[in-house]
């Protein structure tokens, strides 16, 4: 009883420990890109030749700390990058869902709802003024209504004056008529002028606004004027608010009748940001990436000779523009990226954090905070920094270790000719003045120049072995351009709806699993049934417990996994009940010992069945992708699980029933109806029928060769030879098509047939024969995706492609799926919903002079030279107007006001965000549609922190003109992706393809061993190995024989299109293994045990092994076939392809084992075989 006790505080506490875990599910579940919508970028790194391991795992690691700093700098987005083998990194990243999408439009909303009552626009002031309404307008708006009735007042004064000063002058008075109303015309103006720079200016500033809500949310330490903290009674730290507080705060107090209107858009700020793990595009991922790593080497301002710049007027600049809009043409701000290598002992943070100012001042730099971070003053000038330019390239060979001429540890680097030229030119002058390391825009640190550097240089200190990793990583990162691919040489790109679909199909298919198993095994065996689905629902539970506490990914093989363990958990209870069924009607034992026959003869099957799983998945986890990997680690704790649930969960809910509610029966549906126990435990002569068997099964197998060689490399998919597979939807229907029934009445989208839609992108490759990439189209495959009507027309198609044969180098193939993409989107414009990449004049030049005009004219038209356009600038006076011309395709203004915002509030335009900006259409190109398209637009943008009015020409150029043509340039000509995208170069192709090889060869190796170890004989491996091989075999045979049937009536019935070779097939093939080898294991186990003590297996044995398991292989089989033709039927396109392998598997498996391993381990030298001895079993205690 005692042990009973134990058991069963064990199980509450495992599943206890696993609910605790998993909820709440949605919060606490990780799913994969494949059912969250994702973008997976595989990167090659170009590697030293002589680099060893070792050395190459430390660059790996270097380049992924770097990305990171730069993708994901504070840590809250979803973004992983992990290395794949020695030279290749993955990038993985969410894509938003429709959740944060609406709750991006809701703050957005939210936003702009402030901003309507809480700013002035210049121009509806003043047709207010003009009309003599302003005072009437804005009384909604209590913290200016008083101020802009003194406004209206002195507005009309002035134009009084005015029009009195007009008719003196038009009368001929002299000047002493004229010269007072002159003077009273000035005063008034000049008065006018402030009360409209006041009224405008107590507006909330969006930039300062936004600025404020990405500030940092962590409390502060209070301090005492010294620098001291200030503790409370306990000794403790006092915090005050966080920096994003105390300006929030601030924006609070001056406007008081906002305080609601903005505590909304803070909420609706933070419930976006809570749920965004992503970037919004994977565009803006490359981009990103296309840019890390920008190393730059820069001579500090000194504070003792502060040559050429003003340090006191630079920190008033600072504090009143933001570090980037100061106006020295010599020097500027940069950001310290963290503070911790800046002290070592706890006396310098103190003073560090007291005065910044002070504390750098000692080390001869300037320094100052702004919102609190700390700022270093270096020169920009040529002669004084060591920057990138496209014209005369340089770049970081390498940094290591290495140690000073004292002995002590220093870092060491090493830079190309190029370099070297430029740092001995950049060090010479600046011996005995800090360096500062710049990488991204932000000091990394500052040492003192000791000599003149050329190619070679040491940086030397009293560092720490963590001061010392941080410096390689700083200066390896500036050989990251040279070292990244610029281009990833396999993209993956699923879209969250196509990923939300995957997800909804892959859940319902397990849990209808789960019921129609659930009910299945009710019927089948009553009470002991239904301690099978409890066993059922604690494995599941335990899967998604562990899952959690691994911080494990769900992927759609994953779910899969979980369906396949339902199964497999399913057998187990089987083998069990199956063994007591026996010991009770064959043997005449009582439940007791029955139950304890029962276990004790399942335990070893179990084990080996399970096992055997366990090596697949265990190789799979080492070589496998993140998808497939998914499905591994889901089937090993399932694997776990079900061992723990058979032999704990289910023998102590029987021990309860038996021994402590003392049950003395256990019915089951073959023990009342006795005809269905004769039906499953025949007397056939299945070694008389095995050369029949043996002879289909030669037929079958060479069968499946000759189709699978037939199609050869048309049988792999796009991962296996190199290629891109694309997803795209249809657009939205429109209400005529809607009425003339070619929309989906699920989704409202336009309806296309498949064989339309093949045949529009075998077209494009007949268009384009002398087109080595576009001429691929002609035999590319398309699928549909998802769900189709009756007439087999759907909304969502897969089009795959192969990597032209004359591209090897992956700079060759990187291009591939963007050409692929743009035909595809040219031919399919009218029918999809996607925004393309627009080309105009002057796309991609980093010269910006000729496009960007400075507005300081009322009308648009005279600021750009073409006074035909007589568009009020208003507001944007002061700002910037950037002329796009010669758009192609011509797109309204709204779509590219779209384009603009969302780069806007991209990372690397940082310096932009909140900047309030216009498109204006110039040249109409079509105006029959419902909106006219432009060709030429022009985009005003304002600043007020760099208003051309108020700031120098050359810092207004540098920072608003040029920055917005940038930004302008990059969003025009960045294209959406569509649904899906997949990219592998054939180096890729080449290494999956290995991957599949070695996991297989691995797989069947391990067994092999396994089996020979358990069993002891060669004998059985061998037999073991030529059924499961012979499923192989089938399996492949069956997806050759899918290329024929799919065009088909009565493929089409079956659910069955063009399935070839991807990963998740590998993964199903590997798996199919698995479950064969259980399979045959439960057979050869059988026919061990009835062998007794001799060394061989007679016929007879065999076949009374084989009949006796018949009742478990056809209740096992017919289970997990259930689950995997629901998972079939219901699992959607993606996971149909793996459903289908293991469909065929599965029956193929059932019939292996029973035609062909048991017959393979028969030999003619027979004795006559003894019965294992059972006394021990009978008289034991359960």
């Amino acid at each position: 009883m005692r042990n009973l006790v134990l058991k069963i505080v064990l199980i509450v506490a495992v599943l206890g420990l696993s609910a605790w875990s998993v909820f709440p599910p949605k919060e606490k579940l990780r799913l994969g890109k494949d059912l969250r919508g994702g973008i997976s970028l595989v990167y090659s790194i170009k590697m030293p030749e002589d680099a060893g391991v070792q050395a190459r795992s430390e660059i790996l690691q270097q380049v992924i700390e770097v990305l990171k700093d730069r993708v994901n700098p504070t840590g809250v987005l979803d973004i992983s990058i992990t290395p794949q083998g020695l030279d290749r990194i993955e990038v993985v990243m969410p894509l938003p869902s429709m959740e944060v999408r609406t709750l991006q439009t809701d703050y957005r909303n939210a936003l702009d709802r402030l901003l309507s009552t809480a700013r002035v626009d210049p121009a509806d002031l003043e047709e207010a003024l003009r009309a003599g309404n302003a005072s009437q307008r804005y009384t909604d708006i209590p913290a200016i209504a008083t101020t802009v009735a003194e406004l209206q007042s002195v507005y009309d004064a002035a134009r009084d004056a005015r029009q009195r000063l007009q008719a003196a002058r038009e009368s001929g008075a002299d000047a002493t008529v004229t010269t007072p109303i002159e003077a009273e015309v000035a005063q008034t103006e000049i008065r006018e002028e402030a009360l409209r720079s006041q009224v405008i200016a107590m507006g909330i500033d969006e930039a300062r606004l936004v600025r404020a809500l990405s500030l940092s949310d962590e409390r502060q330490r209070l301090k005492q004027p010294d620098g001291s903290l200030v503790l409370d009674e306990k000794g403790a730290p006092l915090l005050g608010p966080s920096p994003r507080e105390v300006e929030l705060t601030a924006i609070r107090s001056e406007f008081p009748h906002l305080a609601e209107a903005i505590n909304n858009v803070v909420a609706a700020h933070d419930a976006y940001t809570s749920k965004r793990k992503g970037l919004d595009d994977p565009e803006d991922l490359m981009r990103l990436l296309r840019g890390a790593g920008v190393l730059e080497f820069r001579i500090a301002v000194q504070s003792s000779n502060p040559t050429g710049v003003n340090p006191a007027q630079m920190r008033d600049q600072i504090a009143r523009l933001g570090p980037e809009n100061t106006d020295s043409p010599s020097a500027r701000w940069f950001k310290i990226n963290d503070l911790k290598q800046w002290y070592n002992t706890p006396e310098q943070l103190a003073l560090l954090e007291a005065d910044p100012v002070t504390y750098f001042q000692g080390r001869n730099l300037v320094a100052t905070r702004f919102n609190g971070d700390v700022y270093l003053l270096l020169y920009t000038t040529e002669q004084r920094s060591m920057v990138h330019a496209t014209d005369d390239p340089w770049s970081m060979e390498r940094a290591f270790r290495t140690a000073d001429d004292l002995g002590r540890p220093a870092v060491g680097f090493a830079l190309d000719q190029n370099g070297a030229r430029k740092m001995s030119r950049l060090t010479a002058p600046a011996v005995g003045q800090p360096m500062a390391i710049v990488l991204d825009d932000q000091v990394f640190s500052a040492p003192t120049l000791n000599s003149q550097i050329a190619g070679n240089g040491q940086i030397t200190g009293n560092f720490s072995d963590s001061e010392i990793t941080y410096l390689i990583r700083v200066l390896a990162a500036g050989a990251l351009g040279a070292r990244l691919s610029p281009d990833p040489i396999s993209m993956s790109v699923l879209g969250p709806s196509i990923g939300g679909d995957n997800l909804q199909k892959g859940l319902q298919a397990c849990l209808l699993s789960v019921i129609v198993v659930g009910v299945y095994m009710v019927v089948y065996y009553f009470f002991a049934g239904v301690v099978a689905n409890i066993s059922l629902a604690c494995v599941t539970l335990m899967i998604f417990g562990v899952m959690t506490m691994i911080d494990g990914m769900f992927t759609l093989p994953g779910l899969a996994g979980i369906a396949l363990t339902i199964g497999m958990a399913v057998d187990s209870n089987v083998l069990i009940y199956e063994r007591v069924r026996e010991e009770m009607v064959n043997n005449k034992e009582d439940l007791r010992s029955a139950l304890r026959i029962g276990f004790k003869r399942a335990f070893n099957t179990i084990v080996d069945g399970q096992l055997t799983n366990l090596i697949v998945c265990l190789v799979l986890i080492q070589v496998a992708t993140a998808e497939v990997k998914g499905f591994a680690v889901t089937m090993t704790i399932g694997v776990l699980s079900t061992l723990f649930a058979a032999m704990v969960i289910t023998r102590t809910i029987f021990i309860i029933y038996a021994e402590v509610l003392h049950f003395r029966t256990l019915p089951m549906l073959p023990t009342t109806v006795p005809l269905i126990a004769r039906i499953l435990h025949p007397n056939i002569d299945w070694m008389r029928k095995r050369y029949l068997f043996f002879g289909i099964s030669g037929v079958l197998t060479i069968a499946s060769m000759i189709g699978v060689f037939s199609l050869g490399s048309g049988m792999l998919d796009t991962e296996f030879r190199g290629g891109v597979a694309l997803t795209f939807s249809t657009r939205p229907a429109t209400a005529t098509e809607k009425a003339d029934g070619e929309a989906d009445p699920a989704n409202g989208r336009l309806l296309m047939s498949r064989s339309s839609v093949e045949e529009a992108v075998h077209s494009i490759g007949d268009q384009n024969p002398n087109n080595p990439i576009l001429s691929e189209l002609a035999s590319a495959s398309v699928l549909t995706v998802g769900d189709v009507t009756p007439d087999f027309r759907g909304t969502t198609f897969q089009v795959k492609v192969s990597n032209p044969r004359s591209t090897s180098a992956d700079s060759d193939e990187a291009n591939v799926a963007d050409d692929i993409v743009k035909a595809l989107v040219e031919k399919f414009k009218s029918d999809l919903e996607v925004t393309p990449e627009l080309t105009f004049k002057g796309a991609g030049d980093r010269d910006h002079a000729a496009h960007t005009f400075v507005l300081e004219k009322d009308r648009l038209g005279d600021n750009i030279g073409q006074p035909k356009y007589s568009d009020p600038v208003g507001r944007f006076m002061g700002g910037v107007a950037v002329v796009v011309e010669g758009i192609s395709p011509p797109a309204t203004v709204t779509s590219l006001q779209e384009r603009i915002d969302r780069m806007r509030r991209q990372p690397d335009f940082a310096s932009a965000f909140g900047r309030e900006s216009k498109v204006v259409g110039l040249d109409v190109a079509d105006s029959s549609g419902p909106a006219p398209l432009y060709s030429s637009v022009a985009i005003l943008v304002h600043d007020p922190d760099l208003d051309a009015r108020k700031v120098d020409l050359q810092l207004w150029d540098l920072r608003l003109a040029q920055t917005e043509w940038m930004l302008t340039s990059t969003a025009l000509q960045q294209a959406s992706s569509l649904d899906e995208v997949n990219s592998f170069s054939s180096a890729v192709a080449r290494t999956l393809s290995a991957q599949a090889v070695v996991a297989t060869v691995l797989s069947m190796l391990g067994i092999i061993v396994y089996v020979w170890f358990r069993f002891g004989s060669l004998r059985y491996s061998l037999a073991a190995m030529v059924a499961t091989a012979h499923d192989m075999a089938v399996a492949l045979g069956a997806l050759a024989l899918s290329h024929w049937l799919s065009g088909t009536e009565l493929g089409r019935a079956l659910l069955i299109e063009e399935f070839r070779i991807d990963l998740n097939v590998v993964a199903a093939i590997l798996t199919l293994i698995g479950y064969s080898l259980n399979d045959t294991i439960v057979i050869l186990d059988r026919i061990r045990e009835n062998r007794g003590k001799l060394p061989l297996a007679s016929a007879s044995v065999i076949n009374e092994s084989i009949n006796q398991t018949m009742s478990r292989t056809f209740l096992t089989s017919s289970t997990t076939l259930l689950s995997i033709l629901i998972l079939y039927i219901e699992g959607g396109t993606g996971i149909r392809p793996f459903a289908f392998v293991l469909l065929v598997g599965l029956i193929t498996g059932t019939y292996s084992s029973v035609a062909i391993a048991a017959p393979l381990v028969y030999r003619r030298e027979q004795a006559k075989p003894e019965v294992e001895p059972r006394s021990e079993l009978a008289t034991s205690t359960l």
